[in-house]
């Protein structure tokens, strides 16, 4: 007698089919939607470490860059620089938070926030500008008030390093 025949004429059981199983009709819940100060600023957008990019991107949503992008890039909302990303050219958002590198001209921007590790080397125009310890802004920086009311303006440049 064989241990794994499939269908043994001495087996009572043998004529007897499996029951096919049941599936129990699951209604879809949605996922609760996030607490409304996260809405805002919830990252929908996200370019990859691997990515590099030539040319102009534009977002309406809150976004996350980790690649290389060189050339324009625009958000209507929050800007994520990424702590692998670099990116050259000219920048422009409602809120950009530095994490990476940004080489070249930030302007028309609300807040620009430059983290640790952050670096941001060329010139800036923003309404607010914030360098938390560890970041670095190199270059030239505008602070306005209020659009076309410019309160200081200010060059600064990493302190030279002197021989012996």
């Amino acid at each position: 007698m064989a241990i794994f025949q499939k269908r043994s004429p001495d087996n009572p059981l043998a004529s007897r089919e499996p029951p096919p199983p049941q599936r129990l009709p699951q209604s879809p819940t949605p996922p609760a939607p996030p607490p409304q100060f996260l809405r805002d600023t919830e990252v929908r957008t996200s370019i990859g470490a691997d990515a590099v990019i030539t040319g102009k991107l534009s977002f309406t949503t809150p976004t996350r860059i980790e690649g290389k992008l060189k050339g324009e890039l625009r958000c209507t909302q929050l800007l994520i620089i990424g702590p692998t990303a670099v990116v050259e050219g000219w920048v422009r958002a409602d809120e950009l938070r530095i994490e990476g590198t940004v080489c070249g001209e930030v302007a028309e921007t609300r807040k620009v926030e430059i983290c640790d590790r952050g670096k941001l080397l060329g010139k800036v125009t923003s309404n607010v500008l914030v360098v938390r310890e560890g970041g670095l802004f190199e270059g030239q920086g505008l602070v306005e008030a209020h659009a076309g009311e410019a309160r200081t303006e200010r060059e600064t440049m990493a302190p030279e390093v002197g021989n012996g």
